[in-house]
């Protein structure tokens, strides 16, 4: 099976009231309506426990904001190196790059995801410029923030034993 397809999965037949901006700071520039018109195009999907969303060296066909569930990101299939809980977004480097994924997601607990089409998200930039300026700006912070946790991270000395 490929990663990012809907079989096995139960998608929820509500396409609309999707995208919930649980987490704001995820993507702080986007406005209300940039959030409606997301959740307008955006399908709800539920991963089961150890499903892979994302697998590693794929090309994503969508962007993802984990609404409930907590996810894993790994490069070594079980060897964890974040974890995502609900708010976050992933698929977002992928997508910047238009390359293959960095790394595979993981569902790691019964998980509930909004799905963004790439091919819908750039339809949706063509007919609004100042949503994708405001969307990019948004991916540029998070992902500073993001190099800036995981510098932080890396710098604390490890206990020795």
């Amino acid at each position: 099976m490929r990663a990012g397809r809907q079989n096995n999965r139960r998608a929820d037949a509500r396409a609309h009231g999707s995208i919930c901006p649980l987490n704001p700071m995820q993507l702080r520039y986007l406005t209300a309506n940039d959030w409606a018109l997301l959740r307008s195009k955006s399908k709800r999907v539920t991963y089961k426990p150890r499903e892979i969303v994302i697998a590693i060296n794929s090309r994503p066909t969508s962007m993802f904001m984990l609404v409930s569930g907590i996810a894993v990101v790994e490069v070594v299939r079980g060897t964890p190196v974040a974890k995502l809980t609900a708010g976050e977004i992933f698929g977002e480097m992928a997508f910047i790059e238009n390359a293959a994924a960095s790394a595979s997601v993981v569902a790691e607990t019964e998980m509930v995801v909004d799905v963004l089409d790439l091919g819908v998200l750039g339809e949706l930039f063509s007919n609004f410029p100042h949503l994708e300026a405001r969307f990019f700006k948004s991916l540029a912070l998070l992902l500073s923030q993001r190099l800036r946790s995981t510098l932080s991270r890396m710098s604390k000395p490890v206990a020795s034993t």
